[in-house]
């Protein structure tokens, strides 16, 4: 057998992060299979030479690994395969990728994180072992929790990663109370939304979002690719008019209603009939309870939600300490008397000077800033 040559811990960081960009490639495409990049290289002079990429099909199969070794074809032998996340050792629907590595003949596979699942959780790297490759682990392993937080936190808390937008005016208002409705951000920052909507696997809203606004929620322009999310609407008394947007186009893009235990029967019954799926969970003070709703989700295979709307969903979320990851865009437009806060019961502070977040990203997006939080762990 092959064997690896010398590892360059340098050279190594730099390939783990090209795989994780190309393993967001399908991200919100592959629930409830984790998005994975797989790159085999073989040494160079300088650096490496690429001999195959691959990143997990969408619905979740193919995996990244067979892909990568694929496109390698003879040229696997002697690789280092660089992996996101920990090879799969259990039979699906497709088999062993860690078998698939040994078949191919690699020489070293290199990972950030084992794989939380306990159908694997170290079992593909105690197998790569005992076939004699070398196994480096732990190589940006923060930026890997980070890309895959959705799979490890489905996995290990029964719940999506959560994200939350906020599209805000310079004085923290997302809207009015009363008049027409009030576009806060610019064409460009609606444009960045929609990519952001496409790294996803569903979209929540709360009802006092859908009777306002009456969005669509789905996905427009070159982030579509041809896919909509699953659109999630918190909504206890299932009180959603069957007039609106979200259940006449409930057969063509999936519509899920999360109500609660003593929701109406006949209007549950007229919405389902209109192809509206619709789950009955525990309520809490206020509402739903929330932690029963993103339960139920990661049941349903969800790994990653975008919160959208509205200010009590944000609110909520931020109180019970359910968000992962924040992106505020803030307009340089004044809201003034009449506004509504972006949080319910919250000033934005506690996400912008909060010490449980960190701030990962800040730029302009037309007119418009984006911030972007992640939670510290």
């Amino acid at each position: 057998m092959a064997t690896a040559d010398q590892p360059n811990p340098e050279l190594d960081r730099r390939i783990m992060a090209a795989a994780l960009r190309i393993g967001r490639r399908n991200l919100g495409n592959t629930f409830p299979n984790p998005s994975v990049g797989a790159i085999l290289v073989h040494p160079d002079i300088g650096g490496a030479r690429v001999v195959g990429l691959g990143w997990t099909g969408g619905g979740g199969r193919p995996h990244a690994e067979t892909v990568a070794i694929a496109e390698a074809g003879s040229e696997a032998e002697g690789a280092t395969a660089y992996v996101t996340l920990e090879p799969c050792s259990h039979e699906g629907q497709t088999p062993p990728c860690a078998d698939a590595l040994i078949a191919a003949g690699v020489a070293r596979v290199v990972i950030p994180i084992t794989d939380p699942d306990p159908r694997v959780a170290g079992k593909g790297v105690s197998r790569l072992k005992a076939a004699g490759i070398d196994v480096t682990t732990g190589v940006l392993q923060a930026e890997a929790e980070i890309a895959h937080g959705g799979h490890i936190y489905r996995v290990t808390k029964n719940r999506p990663w959560i994200t939350l937008k906020l599209a805000v005016s310079a004085d923290g208002m997302i809207g009015r109370r009363d008049g027409d409705r009030m576009m806060v951000s610019g064409k460009p920052a609606f444009e960045r939304v929609q990519a952001i909507r496409a790294d996803h696997d569903a979209i929540m809203v709360g009802i006092g979002t859908v009777e306002v606004d009456n969005p669509r929620l789905t996905l427009r322009g070159p982030a579509a690719g041809g896919r909509d999310l699953i659109r999630v609407v918190l909504d206890t008394e299932a009180r959603i008019a069957p007039s609106s947007t979200l259940v006449e186009t409930a057969r063509e893009v999936p519509l899920w209603l999360m109500v609660g235990e003593a929701a109406d029967a006949a209007r549950i019954d007229a919405l389902e009939a209109e192809g509206v799926r619709v789950f009955k969970v525990g309520t809490g003070s206020g509402g739903l309870d929330l932690p029963a709703v993103l339960a139920r989700l990661a049941e349903e295979g969800i790994t990653r939600v975008l919160a959208e709307g509205g200010a009590k969903v944000a609110g909520s979320l931020l109180a019970r300490d359910l968000i992962d990851e924040v992106v505020l865009f803030r307009a340089p437009v004044v809201v003034g008397r009449g506004g509504v806060q972006a949080l319910s019961g919250h000033a934005l502070s506690a996400i912008e000077r909060s010490p449980r977040y960190r701030i990962v990203g800040d730029s302009m997006i037309g007119e418009d800033r984006m911030r972007q939080f992640i939670k510290v762990r």
